[in-house]
C-alpha cells in the first residue's frame, strides 16, 4: 500500500504574516533606493549616506519661461562672431583727441575691454566718452545721440547692446603731457567702420584683424 502524504497547508495567520514581511521589505526598498535614486526624495538619510540621491541628477525646482523679444535672454544673428584689437594713439599736442566707432544694428552685442599706458602715475587724464549715434541719417535729420559712460581711468570692460542702428564706441582725449596709447579689445557682432569714414575718420586700422 502507498505512503502517500500531502503538503502542508500554511495556516491563514502564517499568509498573513508572510505577505505583511513582502509588504514591509518592498516599503524599506522603495524608501531606502527607489525614493533617493529616482526622486530626490531621502527621508531616512542613508541615500545621503550611500551616494544613491546623486543618481537621480541635479533636481528641477522649478522651470521658468527664458523671456523674449528686447529683454531676450538669448540671441541670434546672421553675422559670424569676430574679434579685433586696435591700438589708439594719442600724442600731447592738439592731435590728442579722436573717436573710435563701430558699426551695430539693433540688438547686436560687443564685448569689450581696455587699458591705457604711458602716464599711468595720472589716471585722470585720460577721458574717455562711451556713447552711440544713429548713422547715416536721412537728409536734413539730427542723429540721436545717447551716452553711455563719461569718465576717466585707466582702463574698463563690460559689453553693450546696442539699442538702434548706427555707430557706436568712443570720443577718447589725451589730457597728459605724455603719449598714451589706448589699448583696446573687441568681441561680439559688429563691423568694422572703413578708416576715413565717419566714426572712423582718424583711420584707425585693427592690429591683428578681424578673428
Amino acid at each position: 500500500m502507498t505512503d502517500e502524504r500531502k503538503a502542508p497547508h500554511p495556516s491563514k495567520g502564517r499568509l498573513l504574516a508572510l505577505s505583511a514581511a513582502a509588504l514591509i521589505g518592498a516599503s524599506a526598498i522603495f524608501v531606502l533606493f527607489v525614493l533617493p535614486a529616482e526622486f530626490h526624495r531621502d527621508p531616512t538619510g542613508f541615500g545621503r549616506l550611500t551616494g544613491l540621491d546623486r543618481l537621480a541628477g541635479p533636481e528641477v525646482v522649478s522651470v521658468a519661461a527664458a523671456p523674449a523679444g528686447p529683454n531676450a535672454t538669448t540671441r541670434t544673428y546672421a553675422t559670424a562672431f569676430r574679434t579685433d584689437v586696435v591700438d589708439i594713439a594719442l600724442p600731447p599736442d592738439e592731435k590728442n583727441e579722436l573717436e573710435y566707432k563701430v558699426k551695430m544694428k539693433p540688438g547686436d552685442t560687443l564685448v569689450y575691454s581696455w587699458s591705457v599706458t604711458g602716464d599711468e602715475a595720472h589716471p585722470e587724464w585720460f577721458y574717455y566718452d562711451f556713447h552711440g549715434e544713429t548713422w547715416p541719417n536721412p537728409a536734413g535729420a539730427k542723429s540721436t545721440v545717447m551716452e553711455y559712460s563719461q569718465a576717466t581711468g585707466l582702463q574698463g570692460n563690460g559689453a553693450l547692446v546696442a539699442p538702434f542702428a548706427g555707430v557706436h564706441g568712443w570720443y577718447v582725449q589725451n589730457q597728459s603731457d605724455k603719449p598714451l596709447v589706448v589699448h583696446l579689445k573687441l568681441s561680439g557682432f559688429y563691423e568694422l567702420v572703413p578708416p576715413g569714414e565717419y566714426g572712423n575718420e582718424a583711420g584707425i586700422l585693427p592690429v591683428n584683424g578681424a578673428k
